[in-house]
This record gives C-alpha cells, structure tokens and sequence, in this order.
C-alpha cells in the first residue's frame, strides 16, 4: 500500500488556478467590492482550511492526478474522494477522517461558489456519523487543580535537580511548563504553538500577560489574561536561561522552541504531549482533553461558570460551554453514587465480621 504524504502544500506551490480563487476569495472587498467567500473567517479558520487544502493537493500530486490546467472542480469528483478516503482511513481516526473531509467541503464552496458541493457535505456527514470508535470523554475527566499541581511539582523537581545533559534538562523543563501552562490557561494547540515573546507573552510589574488578537483565536478576540502567580518564577527562568540553551544562537520570537533552535509546530506540541504527559501528569493526556478537563473542573467548582469557560476555552457561545457544565453535573453524581455504594459495603462489612445480620 502506497504511504499518504500528509505534507501541506504552502499558497505559494499550488496550480495557479487555485491559488488566483484562494486569493480572491480572501479578497476583504471594498465600497464597489463584494468581499470574497472566505474574507469573514477566523483567521485560525482560514490557516487550517487552506492547510488541509494543501494536503488535498499533495495527495493528488503523489496518485499523479494534479492536473495544473484543471479547476478544483474538475479534481474533485466522487472517483478521487474515494480514492482519498481510502488512503487515509488506514492513518487516521474516524473523527480526524470526518474533520478532514468537512475541511475539504468548507473550502470549496469558497474556491468554486458557482459549483453545488452538497454531495460532498454528505459524504463528510456520512463519516462523521461512522465514527464510532470515538472514546467517551467523560471517564478520561481529571480535576485541573491536581493536574497543575502536578506539573509545577515536575518543574520544582526539575529545576532542584543537577544539569547533567543540559539539552535533556532544558527540554524536560519546556514541557512541563508548557503542560502547566495548558492546564492553567488551556489554549488551543494552534494558539499554544503560535505564541511568541513580546507579541503574545509580554512582561508587567509582577509576571506576565499573555495578549491574543482576534487572528490567534478561533473565536475571535481580542482576549488577555494573567499568567498564574505560581508559573511566573518558572516562565521567568525560561526565558532567562532554558529558552537561549535551546535556541542556539537562532534569533526568533517564539516561545516554544524545539531541540534543533526552531519554533514548535502544532504537530510539535501534540507530539510533546504525548511523549511528556505521562512523566509529568502520570498518564497520556493530549491538549484537547485538557481543555475538556479544564471546562469540567470549572463547571463542577463553579456552577454559575458557564461564562468564565466561554471566556477562558475562547468559546463563541455559551452553549458549547454548558455542554461542560451537564457533563460536570453527571460526573458529581456518579461519584456521590460511587461514595454512597463504599459505605453500603463497608458497613455490610463490618456487620459480617460482628456475626450481625445485614
């Protein structure tokens, strides 16, 4: 079986067809103008769309079906969906396969608005509704209180210990304080990985403030918020000492930087995650359930908190938010069950080792 090279193409290498609609749909219009389809989307909205319309393309130049003198329209036919979806379902997960149709289907309408493309929500609809092996979420909640306990413990212990692989040091500091950071203020990766010195994260008299603008976010923005009083030392110390390590004498703003001196993708962040959860929150945890975590935990401590989860997860409505706050409600009552079943059989018990009826 042929290997899928998920590489998104950058604007710049797409057919010249394609890149003269994209550009003219991102078109802001003016008084005697029509602004184009896609000038209204978020700017995170845009980046991710025309990136998976990248990988569309790298996909058909791999198969030998790029045809530069043809249209979207003219590539995107049932016979090369098809062929798509069956590259793809064997290296991602219904969820990411549904998300990565529905991405093609919204970019579209876009590029080619004279063209119906309800065939092709329906075959993203369909596979949203075959993804059945999505994991509950509910049972993977943790509280993100212990979870940011956790990980500044981590950064405690690590900056107490010897620097005997400097490199190795520095890293392991990064993540968890990356980690505690997402726990504390859980930003999307996209948020997580753009985030840059002085732009976004940027000193006051007593630690920091990190500063989005509306094209950080997915919602829009603009949105500001403190870093918590306990991370400003370790953030400090980052900046002053770990983050130049890892630089390497490369002169850039972000914040999260890898092994080799270069900014962190978002496929960067996710694959931190991954390697580092586990030592620094004691299991695997992506940055998308910590976000759900984060939600849960503020809904359970504060049930009027629906809008300081809209506010702190950048929702744009309330009712993803509430979503959160049900879901707080069940999991209270399973652990009251849960409390009350324990104290049934501790008391049948000790009822049995006195020689009492139950």
């Amino acid at each position: 079986m042929m290997n899928t090279n998920r590489h998104a193409r950058p604007v710049a290498e797409w057919p010249a067809l394609d890149r003269g609609l994209w550009h003219a749909a991102c078109e802001t219009g003016g008084p005697l103008d029509e602004a184009g389809a896609a000038a209204g989307w978020a700017m995170a909205t845009r980046r991710s769309r025309e990136a998976n319309y990248g990988r569309w393309l790298t996909f058909l130049d791999q198969r030998g079906l790029l045809d530069r003198n043809a249209g979207p329209a003219e590539r995107v036919t049932p016979t090369t969906v098809r062929l798509y979806i069956d590259a793809l379902r064997p290296t991602l997960a219904p969820l990411s396969l549904w998300t990565t149709l529905d991405q093609l289907a919204a970019i579209l309408p876009a590029l080619v608005p004279d063209t119906d493309w309800r065939w092709l929500r329906r075959v993203a609809g369909r596979l949203k509704r075959g993804a059945t092996n999505r994991r509950p979420i509910a049972p993977r909640i943790r509280n993100a209180a212990d979870l940011y306990q956790r990980a500044v413990t981590v950064l405690d212990q690590i900056e107490a210990a010897p620097e005997a692989r400097p490199f190795g040091h520095a890293t392991a500091f990064r993540d968890a304080l990356m980690i505690a950071l997402t726990v504390s203020r859980p930003m999307r990766r996209r948020t997580l990985a753009g985030l840059r010195v002085g732009q976004h994260l940027q000193p006051t008299s007593n630690g920091f403030v990190i500063r989005l603008e509306p094209e950080d976010l997915k919602c829009g923005g603009p949105m500001s918020f403190p870093l918590p009083a306990s991370l400003v030392p370790h953030m400090t110390r980052y900046i002053a000492h770990h983050r130049p390590r890892l630089l390497q004498g490369h002169t850039h703003d972000a914040l999260w930087i890898t092994r080799e001196g270069q900014p962190m993708t978002i496929n960067g962040v996710s694959s931190r995650f991954e390697r580092a959860t586990p030592t620094v929150l004691g299991e695997r945890i992506n940055p998308h359930l910590l976000r759900h975590c984060a939600a849960t935990s503020i809904a359970l401590d504060d049930p009027q908190g629906a809008r300081l989860t809209a506010a702190l997860l950048g929702h744009s409505t309330l009712r993803t938010s509430e979503r959160y706050y049900t879901m707080a409600q069940g999991l209270e009552a399973s652990r009251r069950y849960q409390a009350t079943l324990t104290d049934h059989i501790n008391r049948l018990r000790r009822a049995a080792r006195r020689g009492e009826r139950p």
